[in-house]
């Protein structure tokens, strides 16, 4: 019969966190319950002590298991080599993502420098300040970009005599077609 060791509280937390402090057994979870580290595989049954033999449990389901195995009709637990593939493809599918954000981030600033260019163009020594720019993302994000450059074009080309009003003017136009395309 196997002999089993006792597990250091390090190893302890490094499964519960494996395990994102939840019962494989019951999907429990502190601060109602106390966290246990079971085998899965019980030793009495020649189950070893080796980290993907062990489990976080609630204290309720380890005692209620006992020295069985778990059978078919319970939750089945994942093995380590399967959650380790999972948390690795939600990585990469969070690096993509990030990547994508980044890369809309970049296309969308270069679009803003776009239509502050207009804005500095027809409005000469004036740019758009940090809100301007703000505004001018989000009309870009609601509409698109050459919607947006041509709504300052035109608010340039009515109030290019008038600086004060050709942000607020350009404004207008994009919530008008905003309300026009219903978005």
């Amino acid at each position: 019969m196997p002999v089993t060791r006792s597990i250091s509280k390090k190893s302890r937390f490094e499964i519960f966190k494996r395990d994102s402090f939840i019962c494989q057994y019951c999907g429990a979870h502190p601060p109602s319950i106390t966290l246990e580290v079971d085998h899965i595989h019980p030793v009495a049954d020649g189950g070893g002590d080796e980290l993907d033999n062990r489990v976080t449990a609630c204290f309720d389901c380890n005692r209620g298991k006992g020295n069985r195995r778990i059978n078919t009709s319970c939750r089945p637990i994942s093995g380590l080599k399967e959650q380790a593939e999972q948390i690795a493809e939600r990585e990469e599918q969070l690096r993509g993502y990030y990547e994508i954000l980044a890369m809309k981030k970049q296309r969308v600033d270069r679009e803003i420098d776009i239509v502050d260019d207009i804005y500095k163009y027809f409005v000469p020594g004036y740019r758009l300040n940090d809100k301007g720019r703000i505004s001018v993302r989000q009309f870009i994000e609601k509409l698109d970009a050459p919607t947006v450059a041509t709504a300052m074009e035109n608010a340039c080309a009515r109030w290019s005599h008038d600086t004060d009003r050709v942000f607020k003017y350009f404004c207008g136009i994009c919530w008008n077609i905003i309300r026009e395309r219903g978005r």
